[in-house]
């Protein structure tokens, strides 16, 4: 049986609304979405169309709405770059457009969100191809059009799902880039700490079971502790500083062989762009 529920709140001039899907048959990906279009209509009908998708499909949205580009640049300013898997911005608003609003989110640098262009106007498709859109929704939207480009979408981030891991709580599934997780910390034998820079996960997970879902770029100094070679900041004689600011210790034993795997990660960065 499933089972659908809605928790709305109107905030700073937009009103935020999280969607939560429920299944006992199947687990569902946690989506991060924002909606930026100033008129009131187009919220209200992408409402009811996430929430009429998410009764067919196993993905949770979690879905922020904006009225303005300039609210949603602040919406970035307060929660980081990453803050969403996917935008859809309407092209033709007061203020700053959608298109100028995505060029500033791509130069955050969020390159990795994707972004549907609503528009009246199929004109503007050609202005918008410094974004990298994923999609164009053309209006007036009709569901068939919003379900077929959402399920590509939805698709195509399942498909690139390496990069991301897929943590499990006590309530939930949730889905967040691998690149975003600073350090995962052994809590007990059956629970860890994932450490982002935005927050702190509880996940239920042993570290060996955890670790097969990791890259190349994570490496294990503890028993207890995993970190990202991404996010280290520094090394002092027996710590490593990581980017945001936590540090871990550096046992002799050690310390050498994550010295080592640190240059040998960057080396391989620097030649895999060329």
């Amino acid at each position: 049986m499933n089972r659908f529920r809605k928790n709305e709140l109107a905030l700073e001039g937009r009103i935020e609304v999280e969607w939560k899907y429920f299944s006992r048959e199947r687990w569902s990906f946690l989506l991060r979405v924002a909606v930026c279009d100033d008129e009131e209509e187009i919220h209200q009908q992408l409402q009811q169309f996430f929430s009429q998708f998410s009764e067919n499909e196993s993905y949770t949205f979690e879905v922020n709405y904006f009225y303005s580009g300039e609210a949603l640049l602040q919406y970035y300013k307060e929660y980081g770059r990453y803050t969403f898997h996917f935008l859809i911005l309407d092209v033709e608003m007061k203020g700053m457009n959608g298109i100028e609003t995505a060029l500033k989110i791509r130069s955050l640098p969020d390159k990795d969100v994707q972004i549907i262009f609503l528009t009246s106007y199929p004109q503007y498709m050609i202005d918008s191809f410094n974004v990298q859109p994923f999609q164009y929704l053309i209006k007036p939207v009709s569901y068939e059009r919003f379900e077929t480009q959402i399920a590509k979408l939805c698709d195509y981030i399942h498909s690139v799902i390496q990069r991301y891991v897929v943590v499990k709580t006590n309530t939930e599934q949730i889905v967040l880039r691998a690149s975003d997780i600073i350090a995962i910390e052994k809590v007990d034998k059956k629970h860890l700490e994932l450490i982002t820079m935005e927050q702190r996960f509880a996940a239920v997970s042993t570290l060996a079971e955890f670790s097969i879902k990791l890259d190349a770029s994570f490496y294990q100094i503890y028993r207890s502790i995993i970190i990202n070679l991404e996010h280290v900041h520094k090394f002092t004689a027996t710590t490593v500083v990581m980017s945001n600011k936590d540090k871990f210790p550096l046992g002799r034993s050690k310390g050498k062989g994550i010295k080592e795997a640190y240059a040998r990660y960057r080396i391989a960065q620097f030649n895999e762009r060329g």
